[in-house]
């Protein structure tokens, strides 16, 4: 018998617009091959971000093509599936019967990604494209711009770092829905539209006016139909346009009404309605930075998806580079705040050698590392607001952030561990103090006690301890910590902060400073 030599995974998208599947024979990034592609149209997105409700009859049709989807993941023998839902499901009120009908009827579990977390999917796919075809963030940068049908994701990118990122619900459909049809027609709308976009984004226009970049990168459902507007191939995977060319286009697109642009582009009605909103909303982005050249690529949630999957399998070395751009975004976020970047940076470096001698024993890996990592860098970051309760500060500041690439749970163990590495857990006297959902207690606890004990060896912010090494025996952490200062500080720091880590992993922590 032939020995099998690939894996077939089948990535599914619950979008606003339609439902997709791609189903791919898979050994790694350089070794794969789409073997089946299938879509179809459903109009989640109107009903939910008018109603907040999926209405029933659509919760059938989504079964009734998730079971024929299911069929085709047989015939193909597929091993791997990821379902993933994104804008008008993670907001109808409905969603949980709607995964329990999906559930009984197909046997299909959907994992409903926050926005951050859709962003950064398609942001994946989006850089990896750009870097085949040599499209580079060095120097000058670039500025990512994805529009959904429900929102918008801002993110520059320089020197493979992102030095800022934000997210709108301000999609093309959600802005259509936002205006009544009596209101489209006026001839007051274009003008109105406009200032509500300006209005909305203009905190990204403060935040960058600084900032100049080489390349605006627009990806999103409504770029097929700008390609289609400006007569370009809308089955290319990347198209440069000059920025010169766009403005023009846009000022000829200005002075169009509904019907003119029917006629002028020999689109339906329904697709037309769109068109203004997604120009205007284009043009908006032009104007917070310039840009000499505009991108645009191709790239789809469920290529991301894809692309995540496959990398997560059998790339570690793209899973890093991953990571070190998740880390560049906290240290946005920290520079935002003014944080103590030389403090973060000791603590984080002490906090995870602590973390790499005690996680195998205590079931953690990669994931739980990325969030100490993400909790080292901002738990001081509440001194912005007020030195006497930064912690309290840090963990609202963490909970209001929008963080590329994490759910809202992954954010909320950031934000709680940033808040009990300095707090008792579970002390009722201070009435502000906040709960930990039980099914977070263990890790908040685990990387709160770890990155406690790493904030008291950098107690006075000097970084006097230039290495050190961790060994785990006999119930005993002994921490070495190599320096020619005075310890003083850090090791009484560390005594008084010992006990909470023992509590968390039955382990009492020593603290020896070797002179180095």
């Amino acid at each position: 018998m032939k020995r099998k030599t690939h894996t077939t995974f089948a990535a599914i998208h619950l979008g606003s617009e339609k439902i997709s599947m791609q189903i791919t024979e898979y050994r790694n990034l350089d070794k794969y091959k789409v073997i089946e592609r299938v879509s179809r149209r459903i109009r989640l997105g109107e009903a939910t971000f008018k109603n907040k409700i999926i209405p029933f009859e659509l919760v059938s049709e989504i079964c009734e093509v998730l079971q024929g989807f299911k069929r085709l993941m047989v015939e193909y023998g597929v091993e791997e599936y990821k379902l993933q839902a994104t804008t008008a499901v993670r907001e109808a009120s409905n969603q949980i019967f709607l995964l329990d009908q999906i559930y009984s009827k197909t046997g299909l579990k959907v994992d409903v990604v926050d926005m951050p977390q859709e962003i950064y999917t398609k942001f994946v796919a989006i850089r990896n494209t750009l870097k085949s075809e040599k499209i580079s963030s060095e120097r000058e940068g670039m500025l990512m711009m994805d529009i959904s049908s429900g929102g918008l994701g801002v993110t520059l990118v320089q020197d493979d770092q992102i030095r800022y990122q934000e997210n709108f619900h301000v999609g093309i459909i959600r802005i259509k829905e936002s205006f009544a049809r009596n209101r489209r027609e006026s001839i007051h709308f274009n003008k109105a539209l406009t200032e509500f976009l300006s209005s909305t984004i203009g905190s990204v226009r403060q935040e960058l006016h600084q900032d100049s970049v080489q390349y605006l990168v627009l990806s999103g459902t409504e770029t097929e139909l700008l390609l289609r507007m400006l007569g370009l191939d809308e089955g290319q995977l990347v198209h440069r346009i000059k920025a010169d060319d766009f403005h023009s286009f846009f000022a000829k697109m200005r002075r169009m009404n509904l019907p003119q642009l029917i006629s002028a582009y020999k689109i339906p009605e329904h697709v037309a309605e769109l068109a203004l909103p997604t120009v205007l909303l284009y043009e908006q982005l032009l104007h917070l930075l310039p840009a000499q050249e505009i991108v645009i690529t191709g790239d789809s949630f469920i290529d991301g998806m894809q692309l995540l999957h496959i990398g997560r399998k059998t790339n570690p070395i793209l899973c890093k580079e991953w990571e070190q751009e998740l880390i560049s975004l906290f240290h946005c976020i920290g520079k935002r705040y003014l944080y103590d970047k030389h403090h973060v940076q000791q603590v984080e470096r002490l906090a995870v050698t602590i973390f790499e001698a005690v996680a195998k024993d205590y079931s953690m890996g990669e994931y739980e590392r990325l969030l100490l990592r993400g909790t080292c860098i901002l738990h001081d970051i509440g001194k912005y607001i007020c030195m006497r309760s930064h912690s309290l500060y840090s963990y609202q500041l963490i909970s209001s952030t929008d963080m590329l690439g994490f759910s809202d749970r992954d954010k909320q163990i950031i934000a709680l561990a940033s808040y009990y590495h300095a707090n008792k857990l579970f002390d009722q006297s201070k009435p502000h103090a906040p709960q930990v959902p039980k099914d977070m207690v263990a890790v908040v606890a685990k990387l709160a006690a770890i990155v406690r004990l790493a904030d008291a060896l950098d107690r006075s912010y000097l970084q006097k301890i230039r290495s050190c090494s961790v060994t785990l025996k006999d119930n005993k952490l002994k921490i070495q910590a190599a320096s020619k200062m005075d310890l003083a500080l850090e090791i009484w720091t560390f005594e008084d902060k010992a006990a909470f880590f023992e509590e968390v992993y039955g382990i009492k922590p020593i603290l020896e400073r070797v002179d180095k």
